[in-house]
C-alpha cells in the first residue's frame, strides 16, 4: 500500500512484509506517527521496484519473504539510490536471528509492541515533523463480525 506524500517535509518508511495482517498493524501504528508515510512492499522484488527514488528514512524488512530472505534483500536495497544509509530493522518472528554482519541496525521480534515500535521509529528517524497524533491507549485486532464468505480471515482494527 503506497500513500502519496502529503507534504514535502514528510518522510517515507519502506516496510517489506508479505503477511497482510502484519502490514495492516504496522500501517495502523504509522498512522499515529506524524511526518512519516509507510510504503508497503509484499515481496523483495516489489521492494526493489518501489525503493529507487523513495529515499526512505527507515527500512523495515521481514526476514521470511516469499521470494527471498530479508538478509539477502538488504544488500540489494543498499545499492539503490536513496537507500544506502537508511537504518534497517529486521522485523521477524525469529527472535534468535543473529544480526552480526547482516547490516541490520536492530531486530524487532513479532508480535510487536505498539509503544516500543513507536519509540524506536522516532529514535531511528529523528523527531516528528508534523502535529502530534491523538492519544492511543491500545490497538486491538479482532475477528470481523460478518466476514465475506470468501475471506474468513478478514480482520478489523479498532483503537480503544
Amino acid at each position: 500500500m503506497e500513500r502519496p506524500l502529503e507534504h514535502p517535509a514528510r518522510r517515507s518508511v519502506l516496510y517489506v512484509e508479505d503477511h497482510p495482517v502484519n502490514a495492516m498493524l504496522m500501517s495502523a501504528m504509522f498512522d499515529r506517527i506524524p511526518g512519516l508515510d509507510l510504503v508497503v512492499a509484499v515481496t523483495g522484488q516489489q521492494a526493489l521496484c518501489v525503493a529507487p527514488g523513495l529515499h526512505p528514512a527507515l527500512l523495515l524488512l521481514d526476514l521470511r519473504l516469499p521470494d527471498c530472505h530479508g538478509s539477502q534483500l538488504l544488500p540489494l536495497l543498499r545499492q539503490l539510490p536513496g537507500c544506502e544509509s537508511a537504518p534497517a530493522v529486521a522485523v521477524t518472528a525469529d527472535g534468535d536471528f543473529d544480526l552480526t554482519g547482516t547490516g541490520f541496525t536492530e531486530l524487532w521480534a513479532k508480535p510487536l509492541d505498539l509503544q516500543s515500535v513507536m519509540q524506536r521509529v522516532q529514535a531511528l528517524v529523528g523527531p516528528p515533523t508534523g502535529p502530534p497524533p491523538p492519544a492511543v491507549t491500545a490497538l486491538r485486532c479482532s475477528q470481523a463480525t460478518s466476514p465475506p464468505r470468501n475471506d474468513p480471515t478478514r480482520l478489523v482494527l479498532s483503537w480503544t
